[in-house]
């Protein structure tokens, strides 16, 4: 009888216990309201495709049950699909429990901030931060809690795909028109040209101390070429002959006054020729002139000394830098007997003649006489010509990569064209083609900042980050401020928010203010975004942001407005934009919206 009455106790006191630790437990779940939950910032933040979450838990003073676990799960749950992002659980105790969790007191209570970082995806754009608590005591557990704290994420760091497409320069395209994103292009600029000077010209030789031409020499096919370049120039309307220039020499082996009156002498001869071969070209003889030359010329004998293949040419260039009078060189090279025998019949030979040259200028074109020579005729462009209509707008990219392709054939040497095909190759998203490019025009001059800034913007649309903040940083350092600009991009993109203003530097850029607005600087974004040069949707768009972020509903609603006019897609993008979230039920904005 003693047994069963001990028995019968214990189970009294068990059935206690138990009954005691449950109630424990359903007065805590009964009490849930009184919780405080806050989380930081409200909405959530997208940065560098990252959402950090911050949320503090406060519990009132009788409380927590000294004897129970407090199991807290955080999670993010999609509104639109069934998606749900579950974070690591934070386990909390009561006084007399001895174990290693954060102690909440009974009497007082306490707080809990719970910390952790999740990955973005675009399903949760519009998503629940929900928070989930159970408590345990003993075998027993409770549901205490399922509860939303938190509305949305704030994506506005992702605007800055959209502010590339707004701010100045074209970006990497593909053929289907969606943008790459990858940043401003620099184009070498190129001075149109206001007209074009081009030369023609022939040189008739004479016989040794002589200033008659003989007939041989009058009759060659050189003059009669000559003779029809000049009237072919004379009969374009878009070719004038400014001048015509003689220029007459003698070979520095003769007495200096003697070579004197052979210059004098050949000169008139020179353009008496000129004018009778010319006589019959409309102008001509009006502009045929005649040039002052040295009696002897010593720097056409260096020249032909230093193209020809004489043995000792290099004791004859030496004795031609030892002494600088005629005199004495003339013996010095004299002494030297088989030097002087080549010398006379190859180089000597040359110096002794006139150069008829016809200055031609060509008048400045149109564009639209470019953009058709460019697509019908372009061997009709002088070189400048040709590069400065590569660079009009109004000639297609794929005429504008034929064009220049032509170029480097002829001009391999220009680092300005090689740049240009590159921004074209990447206007038409061929990336491969448009490295191969710049790469080129980085070999033939490796301080063009516009080449480093456009390899830097295929190395971004390539995903190569690191190579596209090396290639940027030494365009910026060339003075670039396009590099500085997609250096900012890449800032916003990585969460840099206030290097990405410093990059942006003073130009103002949607991606400027809304660097400014992700660094918290509202007023200056807002100066900035009035000083845009754009009407585009996406300004009214973010000015709207600055408003909502100010609290100015008149301003959001105005800036709204104007946003969905120009572009009405915006009104779903701005129904899930949680930088609006306070006005979603206001009646202004959901006229807007809706």
């Amino acid at each position: 009888m003693k047994k069963v009455t001990v028995n019968y106790l214990a189970l009294m006191i068990a059935t206690a216990f138990i009954a005691g630790g449950c109630n424990g437990l359903k007065k805590m779940a009964q009490n849930a309201n009184t919780i405080q939950r806050s989380i930081t910032p409200n909405p959530l933040e997208m940065h560098a495709g990252k959402v950090p979450v911050n949320i503090t838990v406060s519990f009132p003073a009788k409380y927590f049950d000294k004897k129970a676990y407090l199991v807290c799960t955080p999670s993010v749950k999609s509104q639109k699909t069934s998606d749900e992002i579950k974070m690591k659980p934070a386990t909390l105790q009561g006084v007399k429990v001895k174990d290693n969790n954060t102690v909440i007191d009974y009497k007082a209570g306490g707080s809990y901030t719970y910390k952790d970082t999740i990955d973005y995806a675009d399903v949760y754009k519009r998503s629940d931060l929900m928070l989930s608590m159970k408590a345990t005591k003993g075998t027993e557990t409770v549901d205490v809690a399922d509860i939303k704290i938190g509305d949305g994420i704030n994506v506005t760091p992702l605007l800055v795909e959209e502010g590339i497409k707004v701010d100045d320069n074209l970006v990497n395209k593909t053929a289907a028109g969606a943008s790459n994103a990858a940043g401003m292009t620099v184009e070498a600029k190129i001075a149109k040209p206001t007209s074009s000077i081009s030369t023609k010209g022939v040189t008739v030789y004479y016989p040794m101390q002589k200033s008659a031409l003989d007939k041989k020499e009058q009759k060659k096919t050189d003059v009669s070429t000559f003779v029809s370049d000049v009237q072919q120039a004379a009969g374009d309307e878009n070719v004038k002959i400014k001048s015509i220039q003689v220029a007459s020499y003698a070979s520095p082996d003769g007495p200096e006054d003697m070579n004197e009156k052979l210059v004098d002498q050949r000169g008139k001869t020179g353009e008496t020729f000129a004018k009778d071969q010319l006589k019959k070209v409309d102008g001509a003889n009006n502009v045929i002139s005649r040039q002052t030359t040295q009696a002897e010329d010593w720097e056409g004998f260096k020249k032909e000394a230093e193209a020809s293949d004489l043995k000792d040419k290099d004791l004859i260039l030496r004795v031609l830098s030892m002494y600088s009078d005629p005199n004495v060189r003339e013996r010095e090279i004299k002494n030297i007997s088989a030097a002087y025998t080549g010398l006379k019949s190859t180089v000597l030979p040359k110096l002794r003649r006139s150069e008829i040259k016809a200055v031609l200028e060509t008048k400045e074109k149109t564009e639209a006489e470019l953009i058709n020579l460019a697509k019908t005729d372009p061997s009709q462009l002088s070189q400048e010509e040709a590069l400065y209509s590569s660079t009009l707008p109004a000639l297609d990219v794929d005429s504008k990569i034929s064009l220049l392709n032509d170029y480097v054939s002829k001009y391999p040497n220009d680092w300005r064209a090689y740049n240009n095909l590159g921004v074209n190759y990447i206007k038409k998203n061929d990336l491969a083609s448009a490295k191969t490019q710049l790469e080129k025009a980085k070999s033939i001059d490796a301080n063009q900042s516009a080449v480093y800034n456009n390899l830097g913007v295929v190395d971004l649309a390539n995903g190569d980050i690191e190579a596209a903040k090396e290639d940027l940083g030494k365009g910026k350092n060339l003075g670039s401020d396009e590099a500085g600009y997609n250096l900012g991009v890449i800032n916003i993109r990585e969460g840099e928010y206030a290097k990405a203003v410093a990059n942006f530097g003073s130009r103002p850029t949607f991606n400027k203010a809304l660097a400014e607005t992700l660094n918290k600087n509202t007023s200056a974004a807002a100066s900035t975004l009035n000083s845009v040069e754009s009407e585009d949707a996406w300004i009214d768009y973010l000015k709207a942001v600055v408003a909502a972020r100010n609290n100015n509903e008149e301003g959001v609603v105005t800036n709204l407005k104007n946003a969905v006019k120009k572009n009405s897609e915006l009104k779903d993008f701005a129904k899930e934009d949680v930088e609006f979230i306070r006005y979603f039920d206001e009646a202004n904005f959901k006229a807007i919206v809706d």
